[in-house]
């Protein structure tokens, strides 16, 4: 069971995953430095424009869900990485355990890129949480108000035999009042900078996400003898290198 899972993790995570680095690792970065193209000050200046507008920032939900995409993705392609490496872990013996070390730095390296990337990914939500905070003190609020009566009246005929009649009725009206205060100031920069600052993180995930493929794929490559076969070809106790 285990030796299929080990060459499965060989076929499946390792040899597609550096296929398809380059393409990874491009794309990122093309996209990385369209967005610094714009700096953060000319970014503010177009966030404040809408700071007051009871909608969310399209820019950075677009934003947002191409970098939560890309870092979801990373973390689980490091997560195979480390199965893999996992799997080609010899048993436990005396001496030659120099490519077993190799292993277990290599397995350190991943883990710890991962956390990274896992630790900036799950912080993501909190920004429309902080956001529609902010706005409740910009926008202007529109509430409904209902209010429903009821009348009765009596109606007296004449005649030979006097007979009462009695009527009753209900009505009901609704009053919508929107508040149009001028919002502070500080409370609109508030919201324009929490968007600039949303959106700094967003490209900071995506290099994070790109210089992990990097790294790690760097990392593979120059080792990749030693993690595949930490013993050698043989498992040469007797051998240290």
């Amino acid at each position: 069971m285990f030796a299929q899972l080990k060459d499965a993790s060989a076929q499946a995570t390792v040899e597609a995953l550096e296929a398809s680095l380059g393409d990874k690792v491009m794309a990122l970065d093309g996209r990385v430095g369209a967005l610094q193209a714009t700096s953060l000050a000319d970014a503010e200046k177009t966030y404040t424009k809408g700071a007051t507008a009871a909608a969310v920032n399209a820019e950075l939900c677009e934003l947002q869900t191409y970098a939560r995409g890309e870092a979801a993705a990373c973390v689980l392609d490091l997560r195979k990485i480390e199965r893999f490496i996992t799997l080609h872990v010899p048993k436990v013996e005396d001496g030659n355990n120099f490519g077993v070390a190799i292993q277990l730095e290599v397995a350190k390296l991943v883990k710890e890129t991962g956390k990274e990337c896992k630790g900036l990914l799950d912080a993501l939500p909190a920004y429309h949480k902080d956001r529609a905070a902010l706005l409740e003190k910009v926008v202007a609020r529109t509430t409904t108000e209902t209010s429903e009566a009821t009348s009765s009246s009596t109606d007296e005929e004449k005649g030979t035999e006097a007979k009462t009649t009695a009527k009753s009725g209900k009505s009901s009206s609704s009053t919508t009042k929107t508040s149009s205060a001028k919002p502070l100031p500080d409370a609109v920069a508030a919201v324009a900078q929490l968007d600039v600052q949303h959106r700094f993180a967003l490209i900071f995930l995506l290099e994070v996400v790109r210089d992990a493929y990097i790294a790690v794929g760097d990392c593979l490559e120059k080792n990749k003898g030693k993690l595949v076969a930490p013993k050698g070809e043989g498992g040469n106790a007797m051998s240290m290198f």
